[in-house]
């Protein structure tokens, strides 16, 4: 199972602190503010939760509770909270692989449900 989505940095760009509550949880919000450009980030955080979704063909996932976080080598993952493990119990399904890029104006994202 796999899924991506693709999009425009600039779309994230100027987002108020209510704003990003709304979708990215606080560990993401902590962790694109550190960065030098925190848009790029978001948009990539962004584009691996609009990606699992496809992935598992659900659109009833939360984005707030989809979270992405990382290893102590910078390699993105997703917390595999309830909500997942239970959906991932369900098809029979018990690993998540991720990547995430960024080039210009654009952030991409693609999963992989094993």
């Amino acid at each position: 199972m796999i899924g991506v989505d693709i999009e425009q940095i600039s779309r994230f760009n100027g987002w108020t602190a209510s704003q990003q509550k709304r979708i990215f949880s606080e560990s993401e919000i902590l962790y694109a503010s550190k960065q030098k450009n925190p848009s790029e980030h978001f948009c990539g955080f962004y584009c691996v939760k609009e990606a699992l979704t496809k992935a598992l063909d659900n659109k009833n996932l939360t984005f707030k509770n989809i979270e992405v976080l990382h290893t102590k080598t910078n390699k993105p993952y997703i917390n595999v909270n309830q909500e997942i493990a239970s959906i991932l119990n369900e098809i029979n399904k018990t690993k998540i692989e991720i990547s995430i890029s960024h080039a210009g104006e654009y952030a991409i994202a693609v999963v992989q449900i094993n």
